[in-house]
């Protein structure tokens, strides 16, 4: 940001404070996504998580402690395979995506007491034998369920199983699974890419019935001919009991009535942060170097002696850049006369003053032009060097 000239008038104090309004407006449509939010209903009877007589919590824990890929689902839809078992707080609008994902090649077993549900998926079920109240155990939980009757049954590895007097009757299938008393137990029906499975005799298994005869070897064998058409995870459905789970607060944000506020408000902090913010120019190229390399001082020196064997003008070079880290390390100005660079090389490191007076004031090699003079001086001045760089004994 440019600094204020003496002329401008002073800057104006609110303007600080532009990411104030965005703020409070996203942590407003949190709150109002928190308190009106719907959250779950708490719907145990017929779950997974029902241990009475007439839940499936003891059909979920056989698979799961056999090892089979099994999950509980409190969304629409999900997993490979779907298991619902009695849906009761399901309605037209929450059958519509499961119809959907049916299509798309989904399977479902479908277990029902009451033909409504089944009729959102397109199925026309007669229901026989079942009691007057849908549910009765949801008003008087303390009262238990019989196991039902022993009739036989045919499966892989079954010969009998448990049943109530509950039958369903849906209408002509395309394939069937296991028969109970003569009759098939499951009707395959095909929706789309993918396949609804009636269980004729919904209740062999709930808790109470389970526990008896095959029909634990029923319920793993079942799994296993689903699990070979589907491949994948088991998930039984929770969603239609009314276990649903609670949107999180950008889901709840981003569905109406808060998708037109929170919108508006993005719209509103993008515009302030393109007006308040920081605006950056091109890119800045990099600074060129303040001094040649090595290489080219290398490069420059051995040109110099190369030609004309000019040992004299290399050894000014070298003896200029000794000069001017020796002032530099003195900490005298640039420009110091020789005189007073020797006075104080002599006051503060001891070094004898005539040898250091007549290196520096030299125009040539001191003994001479020829090579071994040229070497004698620079290694005169490499000793001058490691000398100046070590500390007087005083100085430590």
């Amino acid at each position: 940001m440019a600094s204020a000239l003496p002329g401008d008038p002073p800057a104006d104090p609110a303007s600080r404070f532009w990411w104030a309004i965005p703020a409070i407006g996203v942590v407003l449509l949190a709150v109002f996504a928190m308190v009106f939010g719907s959250g779950p209903k708490k719907v145990d009877f017929g779950t997974s998580y029902d241990a009475t007589s007439r839940g499936s919590r003891a059909a979920y824990l056989v698979l799961e402690e056999l090892g089979y890929p099994v999950e509980r689902s409190r969304r629409a839809v999900g997993g490979d395979v779907r298991w619902l078992l009695f849906p009761s707080a399901a309605t037209a609008r929450d059958a519509a995506p499961l119809r959907d994902w049916i299509r798309r090649g989904g399977i479902v077993l479908l277990a029902v007491d009451d033909s409504e549900f089944a009729q959102h998926l397109g199925l026309k079920l007669a229901i026989s034998g079942n009691e007057p109240s849908s549910h009765p155990e949801a008003m008087q939980p303390r009262k238990r369920s019989r196991p039902g009757e022993v009739y036989p049954a045919e499966a892989p590895d079954v010969k009998s199983v448990r049943a109530g007097n509950l039958q369903v009757e849906g209408p002509p299938a395309q394939d069937t699974w296991g028969t109970l008393d003569g009759r098939p137990l499951v009707s395959v029906y095909r929706e789309g890419a993918g396949e609804i499975w009636l269980l004729k005799r919904p209740d062999v298994f709930t808790n109470a019935n389970l526990q008896g005869e095959d029909n634990a070897v029923l319920l793993c064998r079942l799994a296993d001919a689903m699990l070979d058409e589907r491949p994948g995870r088991i998930a039984f459905d929770e969603f239609c009991h009314g276990l649903r789970d609670r949107p999180s607060v950008g889901e709840l944000l981003f569905r109406p009535p808060a998708l037109a506020a929170t919108l508006e408000v993005l719209f509103l902090t993008c515009l302030a942060l393109w007006h308040f913010g920081m605006r950056f120019g091109p890119v800045r190229s990099s600074p060129p170097p303040a001094r040649r390399a090595k290489e080219e001082f290398l490069d420059a020196m051995t040109e110099l002696l190369a030609r004309h064997g000019d040992r004299g003008e290399a050894f000014r070079t070298i003896r200029d850049e000794f000069l001017h880290r020796l002032q530099v390390g003195l900490g005298l100005p640039a420009g110091a006369s020789i005189s007073a660079t020797v006075e104080e090389a002599v006051r503060r490191r001891g070094l004898s003053p005539e040898p250091l007076r007549t290196l520096l004031a030299a125009a040539e090699p001191p003994a001479g032009r020829n090579a071994s003079a040229f070497l004698a001086a620079l290694h005169h001045l490499d000793d001058l060097t490691h000398e100046l760089s070590q500390p007087r004994k005083w100085d430590r």
